[in-house]
């Protein structure tokens, strides 16, 4: 497999997907609003319903192919968004870009698995370049919306030029070696070791889902600028970065398990601190300092999991784990953003961070539960 090239393509559609975080709010016509919601879940659902069905393909069909695809009909659908206003097509079509979205996602975070070795430094190294080219696109976006008057018109723009970047991807996508591609005779199934991590995984997506809503909420009620809380949350996408890559190579020389906890002590200090932010207790600007740090500590998280997953993988089933991992990564956070929205609106600023809380003690209470069942087990049928 050339890592290089998995990285490459994963850089540049996140910068795709980017442009289209912005793009698509401001292109749906205001007297649309109310649906505006619609549109939006459309994706998240369609990639939730189609990542395992796609994991499945993965040991079936090459995984260029199915990339390739992927990139194609995120091509095609991101020009026919800016042909249409009718809420009904945009749905269709976001929901279409979902579907093109776990075509290309889980055959490259499979792709990360063949390798077997150095995992944690393969996913820091994946989920690094996703939060680089998000960062990249949504600065892209911003700057048609600076330049351009009509928003609908930036927006359309900014389309296009999402279209182009999918296309780019197309050649890289072609060329993926170390693709499978066979079937593999045993029977493929789901081992109790595989799924331990999946409420976690799942809580830390409703986390960032509920992250999402923060900013309308920081601008109404703190009268914070947008600009400044759009600062706030570039420095934090380039943190994780940055410790995404750091924490994933020292969890191939230290140990998984020793950096997914250093991963939930920062989590949990990054909560903690918004919760003081938020409430008046202190300024946001002083606020700032620690909570580097802590956003550093908790990106310890993410190439963790994955590296732990990755690492206890039946082979042969590898498509299907990375299917079902990437299911919570869609629907929690849509779960998160209407959690967000509610409690944003009707409970404030302080109790929708004290909710984040709530789903992060639930979560890592779940996994905890199900990691003691698995050792118990484990122990037992040695002892046998």
């Amino acid at each position: 497999m050339s890592d290089n090239r998995v990285l490459m393509i994963n850089t540049v559609s996140r910068i795709g997907y980017g442009i289209m975080v912005i793009a698509i709010p401001y292109y749906i016509p205001s007297h649309f609003s109310t649906l505006v919601g619609v549109v939006l879940s459309a994706y998240p659902i369609a990639e939730a319903l189609s990542s395992i069905p796609v994991g499945l393909m993965v040991g079936r069909f090459k995984a260029n192919y199915l990339v390739s695809i992927g990139v194609l009909i995120m091509f095609a659908s991101s020009i026919l968004f800016t042909v249409s206003s009718d809420w009904v097509i945009l749905t269709v079509l976001h929901g279409i870009m979902g579907i093109a979205a776990a075509l290309m996602t889980v055959p490259l975070l499979t792709l990360v698995v063949y390798r077997r070795v150095k995992l944690g430094l393969g996913y820091g190294g994946f989920f690094s370049t996703y939060f680089a080219g998000y960062i990249v696109g949504i600065g892209v976006s911003g700057l048609m919306q600076k330049l351009i008057n009509s928003s609908i018109e930036a927006s359309r723009v900014s389309m296009l030029i999402a279209s182009v970047v999918f296309l780019a991807t197309l050649p890289l996508a072609l060329m993926l070696k170390g693709e499978r591609g066979v079937k593999v005779l045993r029977r493929r199934r789901l081992r109790r070791s595989e799924l331990t991590l999946l409420p976690l995984w799942l809580g830390i997506m409703i986390m960032l889902g509920i992250a999402f809503t923060l900013p309308t909420g920081l601008t109404r009620h703190l009268n914070i600028s947008g600009a400044y809380v759009a600062l706030i949350y570039v420095a934090s996408a380039l943190v994780l970065a940055l410790g995404m890559m750091m924490f994933g190579a020292l969890a191939d020389r230290i140990g998984v398990m020793r950096i997914i906890i250093i991963g939930l002590i920062g989590l949990t200090l990054v909560i903690g601190l918004a919760y003081i932010a938020v409430s008046g207790l202190i300024s946001i600007s002083s606020v700032i300092i620690p909570l580097v740090p802590s956003i550093l500590l908790a990106s310890a998280l993410v190439p963790s999991i994955y590296a732990y997953v990755g690492y206890r993988i039946e082979e042969g089933s590898e498509g299907l784990i990375m299917g079902v991992y990437n299911v919570p990564t869609a629907v929690g956070i849509a779960v998160g953003n209407l959690l967000g929205g509610f409690s944003i609106s009707h409970l404030g600023l302080g109790s929708t961070v004290a909710l984040a809380a709530l789903v992060l003690a639930s979560s890592m209470l779940l996994t905890g539960v199900l990691w003691i069942i698995q050792n118990t087990r484990h122990y037992n049928s040695q002892s046998t």
